[in-house]
């Protein structure tokens, strides 16, 4: 049954607002990086989206707001739970931590481009938790104050015919949808929708990144690992050939096995297979394709565990690129031939899917919003992803990389 608008939500205030991930990534920090200084930046890839006075004043005040958000005793038991791999030292960390939006977000408006200007400055393991909720909030203030012309019509209908395409295709998926959201009703009424999809196929909703639709939903919390832990950790440790797998021990020291699923396209899938030898290989589940042809990806996935001794159908892939569920659908197939288990991570195709108001046949643009780690002490952080316009950082030290990984023959296809 389509929910009401009294049983869905205006946006909560509660650290729980987040994704899984962020608090993971936030607790390896604390172990391996307690004291790293470090410096995002908001990009915005679509330069035809402007914001007005309005819809930067919102943001400056939803921003200011989370002075107030604090981890609840209730927040802390759910986690405790529905969490295992968060040590209590962490959670004991989390039931005091405090947003310091004044000292650590500078956020402004290029009135002559409308453009939005946001960084983030701050130790690592305090300033972390800023992406996800900074990015749904950009998100909120454009939809809100600048592009006007969409509605919720349909949007529960259209949800449940989305999940029961995904499952009766026998697709598992989660709903990864917070840092692009149109709004955090958007969302809501995603999650209500899936959770009446078919469950008499074989297909199935896994969970949603978002703590506390999880919570609010009964459905398991989703999420393993950011592209900014190897970023950080290759600028850190002055090596972008090793970085992959300097990343990958240091997370399995932190969590021994949970979390399992490994980020490829940080530096490149050719430079992450080189890392992914057999000790990291068998201690993994499996590995995440953000970037790049998930078909040829597959294929080469399946032949790299080969190559290892390790049979591909004892393993996982995690496909979380831009998907829809015709993408998933076909993507699902291929891994069945290539013999190797899938799974998907769907987020702006649930939470950012629109028709426009007063032309219902035309799309209403999603938001194309990232906000990447740019510095570590001081060092410049970049991404070298499969796809060059995903490419994150300054063009000096992208050619710096690119370098360094040509020389060691790591760079360019698979």
């Amino acid at each position: 049954m389509r929910p009401t608008s009294a049983e869905t939500e205006d946006t909560p205030e509660s650290i729980l607002d987040q994704d899984l991930y962020k608090f993971c990534m936030q607790q390896a920090v604390l172990e391996h990086y307690p004291d790293v200084y470090v410096e995002y930046g908001f990009v915005n890839r679509d330069t035809t989206a402007k914001f007005n006075q309005q819809s930067f004043d919102w943001l400056q005040a939803r921003i200011d707001a989370l002075s107030g958000v604090l981890a609840t005793e209730a927040d802390i038991a759910y986690l405790r739970v529905a969490c295992p791999y968060l040590s209590e030292e962490y959670l004991q960390f989390l039931g005091k931590y405090r947003f310091d939006p004044s000292t650590e977000v500078l956020c402004s408006l290029d009135k002559e481009q409308s453009a939005l200007d946001l960084k983030i400055k701050g130790k690592w393991s305090q300033v972390i938790l800023y992406e996800i909720p900074l990015l749904s909030f950009i998100s909120e203030a454009y939809f809100r104050f600048v592009d006007t012309d969409w509605n919720y019509d349909r949007q529960y209908e259209t949800t449940i015919d989305k999940g029961n395409q995904l499952v009766e295709a026998g697709c598992n998926f989660a709903e990864f949808g917070t840092r692009r959201r149109r709004d955090f009703k958007t969302q809501d009424i995603v999650m209500s929708a899936l959770l009446s999809v078919r469950r008499d196929v074989p297909g199935r909703l896994t969970g949603t990144s978002n703590v506390y639709l999880a919570r609010k939903y009964g459905v398991p919390p989703i999420g393993t690992v950011g592209h900014e832990w190897t970023m950080a950790i290759a600028a850190l440790e002055g090596t972008y050939e090793n970085g992959n797998s300097l990343a990958l021990r240091k997370w399995y020291q932190t969590f021994n096995g949970s979390l399992g699923i490994a980020l490829t396209d940080t530096f490149g899938t050719k430079a992450f297979f080189a890392n992914f030898d057999h000790d990291l290989a068998s201690k993994y589940d499996g590995v995440r394709h953000d970037s790049g042809d998930p078909m040829s990806f597959t294929a080469a996935v399946c032949d790299h565990y080969r190559s290892l001794g390790i049979d591909p159908a004892t393993k996982l892939i995690v496909f979380s690129d831009g998907l829809c569920p015709e993408s998933a659908i076909l993507i699902k197939e291929h891994a069945d031939r290539c013999g190797i288990k899938c799974a998907f991570g769907i987020g702006t195709n649930f939470t950012n899917d629109f028709a426009c108001a007063s032309a219902p046949s035309v799309k209403s643009k999603a938001a194309n919003i990232v906000i990447k780690l740019f510095k570590c002490n001081a060092k410049n952080c970049i991404k070298l992803s499969d796809v060059a316009s995903k490419h994150t950082g300054s063009a000096d030290e992208l050619e710096r990389a690119q370098s360094e990984l040509l020389s060691a023959g790591l760079l360019g296809a698979q």
